[in-house]
């Protein structure tokens, strides 16, 4: 079809533009259909409906253009070749959208308009995800884990273990199973939001049932090691924890997963920095937020009260939710270009993890980076108290607030800076402040200064701030147009890193104070260990390449699909 020319915009030429539009779509559809479906065709333009025709004429997913509601060959069509049919429904579909946008745009600019509207409303609802997680996640790692280890005198090994399943189930697979999955199957025509949901909801509910279960374990921690041992194998209410647990955890990895591949689906690439600044600094401020009203609401703690406090929490979570991701996938979408390709089965996905250079090396890259952005997580309250002697109350008010706050404030500035200074500055500068964060946090606590603490607290959140937006952008932008299968991979990697993060720095304070009897050493020992990975970490970079990766990511898929092929 002759290329239309791009005429100049103004009120004497709007009525030509559209004529010789009109004209130009008519003439290649009487060409392409017969004569009445093409005046059914140009008719629906005309009245507005024009969008939907396409499908209206031919279903060409299914092989079945052209039919009627008896599912037979419609008049017009009886004699032609079915090869001539699906040519001339394959021509029409690829050219049928940007025919009637140029139609509709040259006389009208209110559909532009409201385009814009909803793609910024669609960017701004997908950015509210997080704070259902932020809630739920802050509750469980902080509070509920607080009151296993205090209130219920459970060991730590088990209340920290029960925590950490969530990222077990990442390293059996389950990120890359849900992936792959919504890669391959589609749920009433979406690809992403069902297994969002599905998610979501496992996620509330067991997080709902998570303090009531809690209480109904009778392990006491305080016997010798054989004894907590027997005692823990013959728990009910232990194993009906683990199972709660669990589902909270096979939720979390499939909702996240999803969410992460319906961002790289649906949202520019210009975008992507912006939505993960936004929706990890919605997490963040949602966890402080949120901490410190139930931290005073549970000044007068009951078993009753933290069991609300679950159950309202869920729902805000699943309020959240449902408005961040409902509607914004569109049913039965088709491909779009740069965007999903063909998916492969998982036990293909880690041959491939297995068989690529670069692949290996961005997923040991993420490894490093998640490992030094989170081991702390878990030890922050806990080194307030031992080495500086603080009540509860104290270590809420300094750490969460100081430090995340800090975190905070710069994944906002740094998610609206990434499209300017790029993902791999961004990583450079976080890392260099982390590591000189925790190097500061060292030294206040051998100097046993608060405000000097708090200094290094801000340094250090500047740090985990700008690598956690960096290092998620990139992670985004690293999936050679397979979202689904690639976000898998990297999250797996991530929750490899906050599992051994979070169990090793149990293992590391206990162990080096149980020799040395000193609380600052063991934990001087974890930081130490953080510093090194910030570093490895900047050592990494400048060796991933998203050229290499992607030129090297399409030859493994050939392989693949050839391999298959001949088996």
């Amino acid at each position: 079809m002759e290329r239309v020319r791009k005429k100049s915009r103004n009120p004497e030429s709007e009525g030509t533009v559209k004529q010789d539009l009109e004209m130009r779509a008519s003439s290649f559809l009487a060409s392409a259909l017969p004569a009445s479906s093409y005046r059914g065709v140009i008719s629906a333009s005309v009245h507005g409906t024009w969008r939907s025709t396409p499908k209206m004429i031919f279903d060409a997913h299914e092989e079945a253009p052209f039919e009627n509601h008896d599912n037979q060959i419609h008049p017009d069509f009886q004699g032609w070749p079915q090869d001539a049919i699906l040519e001339k429904a394959r021509v029409l579909c690829k050219l049928w959208p940007c025919l009637m946008k140029r139609l509709s745009d040259s006389s009208n600019p209110f559909p532009r308009f409201m385009n814009k509207f909803f793609r910024i409303f669609n960017l701004v609802r997908l950015s509210l995800f997080q704070i259902g997680f932020g809630i739920m996640l802050g509750f469980v790692q902080d509070i509920l884990n607080r009151v296993m280890i205090k209130e219920l005198f459970l060991p730590a090994t088990i209340a920290l273990g029960l925590i950490s399943l969530k990222e077990l189930l990442a390293i059996l697979g389950v990120k890359v199973w849900a992936g792959n999955l919504s890669d391959r199957y589609a749920i009433f025509g979406y690809r992403r939001t069902p297994y969002v949901l599905i998610g979501l909801v496992s996620c509330i509910v067991s997080f709902i049932l998570a303090p009531t279960t809690a209480y109904e374990v009778r392990l006491d921690g305080t016997g010798s090691l054989v004894s907590i041992i027997f005692s823990a194998l013959g728990d009910v209410g232990l194993w009906k924890l683990s199972a709660i647990f669990l589902v909270f955890g096979f939720g979390l990895q499939v909702a996240t997963t999803a969410y992460y591949a319906l961002i790289a689906d649906m949202v520019d690439e210009k975008d992507i920095g912006k939505i993960a600044g936004a929706s990890w600094t919605l997490m963040v401020l949602t966890a402080i937020i949120s901490n410190y009203s139930i931290g005073s609401y549970l000044k007068v703690f009951t078993p009753e009260r933290l069991t609300q406090v679950a159950e309202i929490g869920g729902l805000v979570a699943l309020t959240f939710g449902l408005i961040a991701v409902l509607g914004v996938e569109r049913r039965n979408a088709g491909v779009g270009v740069h965007k999903e390709k063909h998916s492969i089965p998982f036990s293909q996905a880690i041959r491939l993890l297995a068989s690529s250079p670069n692949t290996m090396l961005f997923a040991l890259y993420i490894f490093i980076s998640i490992f030094a952005l989170f081991a702390n997580e878990v030890v922050m309250d806990p080194f307030g108290a031992e080495v500086f002697g603080m009540q509860v109350s104290e270590t809420t008010k300094l750490f969460k607030p100081v430090m995340g706050g800090t975190q905070l404030i710069f994944m906002l500035l740094t998610g609206f800076l990434l499209s300017r200074i790029g993902t791999r500055r961004g990583a450079y500068f976080g890392n260099v402040f982390g590591a000189v964060g925790f190097g500061l946090i060292i030294a206040a606590g051998f100097m046993h200064d608060v405000q000097f603490l708090r200094i290094a607290l801000v340094v250090t959140g500047i740090g985990l701030g700008a690598a956690s937006v960096s290092n998620i952008t990139m992670m985004m932008n690293m999936t050679a147009g397979r979202s689904g299968i690639y976000m898998g991979l990297w999250g797996t990697a991530q929750s490899l890193a906050i599992f051994i993060g979070h169990s090793s720095a149990g293992v590391i304070r206990d162990l080096v104070f149980h020799f040395s009897g000193n609380h600052m050493l063991a934990y001087a020992a974890i930081f130490v260990l953080e510093i090194i990975a910030f570093t490895i970490s900047s050592l990494v970079l400048p060796h991933v390449s998203r050229e290499a990766f992607e030129a090297e990511s399409a030859e493994k898929m050939l392989e693949l699909e050839a391999a298959a092929e001949a088996g």
